[in-house]
């Protein structure tokens, strides 16, 4: 069993070929790491704001002479991201998006931006449509997020079948005070060899996973809140994220670990969740430190071995 099954299904049965010690996945601690794994510090100096584009798809008017101002506001995000250049910031009013052509690409160095304060409750992004991915062919996508974009304040869910909220594939693209919810795939999926900051979230009710990672991605999730989830956190391929100060709770398994994945866990809640608080699929390996598991109903981990002669795609 590997990541591509898991994607394929989207919540996979996981079955016991045989159990080892996890203690045996951790038998030496991994010092904490001292650089991030690839991400600009969110402290970093962020590029100068070059112009500032408003939209309200209630009162809003897409036409060249419009999107100055909040009393001339675009209606959609798709006109606005026709007219950004590098150092655009794109201010949404409250409202629902939906009258989009999917998927809105955020290019570098431009800005998406709702309401942060309140995670992006009421600034609502809806829908989705084909997407060619370099790495794992046709996907169903709401954004994609290019090298150095931003995603601030704005809640995102995409009803398609196998619809993802945020794909990412390259760069460092940086996701920030976010609501991901009812997606019938996951939130976010990172593949390639993005690097992204994906900070203070909540995923919600999204059918798969609330954030998917594969290939050589890496990065860091942190302080993010995943809740009624298939599986809160995927990892896969030979991806090395950190995973740090998240609460995952309430999902079917809170994180799950296949193929080569070598993610360190470090200081996660990993609580209540229906089965598992960790699954570990054929070779992949955690760094492990301060973590607590708690009351995850089957157990607190679970470790699942390649058959022999198995291995993963």
């Amino acid at each position: 069993m590997n990541f591509k099954l898991l994607l394929q299904h989207g919540i996979s049965i996981l079955v016991v070929f045989g159990l080892t010690s996890i203690y045996e996945v951790n038998a030496q601690k991994t010092p904490k790491p001292t650089t991030p794994h690839g991400v600009t510090s969110s402290t970093e100096t962020a590029p100068p704001v070059k112009m500032i584009l408003y939209v309200n798809p209630q009162s809003g008017t897409d036409s060249i002479s419009a999107g100055k101002s909040e009393a001339t506001a675009f209606r959609t995000i798709t006109y606005a991201l026709q007219q950004a250049i590098p150092g655009t910031v794109i201010q949404l009013a409250s409202g629902r998006y939906s009258n989009e052509s999917f998927p809105l690409i955020i290019k570098s160095d431009v800005v998406l931006k709702g309401n942060e304060s309140t995670q992006g409750q009421g600034v609502e992004i809806i829908g989705g449509d084909s997407y060619m991915s370099r790495t794992f062919a046709k996907q169903d996508v709401t954004v994609v997020a290019q090298d150095k974009s931003q995603i601030l304040g704005v809640t995102i869910t995409n009803p398609n079948v196998r619809g993802t909220g945020i794909w990412i594939e390259s760069g460092q693209p940086i996701i920030r005070n976010d609501t991901f919810i009812n997606s019938k795939r996951e939130g976010i999926f990172v593949t390639g060899n993005a690097s992204p900051q994906i900070e203070n979230n909540r995923f919600m009710n999204n059918d798969a996973n609330g954030v998917s990672i594969a290939k050589n991605a890496r990065g860091e999730i942190r302080n993010n809140t995943f809740e009624n989830t298939g599986f809160g956190i995927a990892i896969g391929g030979n991806s090395a994220p950190l995973v740090s100060n998240n609460q995952i709770r309430s999902n079917r398994n809170g994180i799950v670990l296949t193929d080569f994945a070598r993610p360190n866990l470090l200081s996660n809640f990993i609580e209540n969740n229906r089965d598992y608080g960790l699954v570990i699929i054929g070779q992949a390996r955690p760094n492990l430190d301060r973590n607590s598991f708690k009351g995850n109903q089957k157990d607190q981990f679970q470790v699942i071995p390649f058959p022999e002669g198995v291995t993963p795609e």
